[in-house]
């Protein structure tokens, strides 16, 4: 049989026409609710986020003046400016960030 002859519904008997038919949609079914948990689950990370990033937000207004405080003491006792000292912790962040990120990744070793 060739491949237009699977494709062509129109040949097939009524009764294997609607059961096809509902054997499709049986398959559709499941790939419609995983999408559909999928979109959810994403939707609710989207909501947590915003959550924590407000927070987090929140948080640094409130203790502004004891971090920059914070900032001075340290940048005095190390004996750099606090521009200098803002972009070491920053450049530790990133650092942490990139570690973090590896060890998430089991596989990042085989790849390397």
């Amino acid at each position: 049989m060739s491949f237009n002859s699977y494709v062509n519904d129109s040949d097939r008997p009524p009764k294997t026409l609607d059961k096809m038919k509902l054997q499709r949609f049986m398959l559709s079914l499941p790939s419609f609710d995983n999408q559909r948990l999928i979109f959810h689950a994403a939707r609710q990370t989207l909501r947590k986020a915003e959550m924590a990033r407000v927070a987090v937000r929140e948080w640094l207004n409130q203790h502004d003046c004891e971090l920059e405080e914070w900032k001075t003491k340290k940048a005095s006792e190390l004996g750099i400016s606090i521009s200098r000292l803002e972009q070491k912790l920053l450049a530790a962040a990133q650092h942490q960030s990139i570690t973090n990120k590896e060890n998430d990744n089991p596989n990042s070793e085989e790849d390397s």
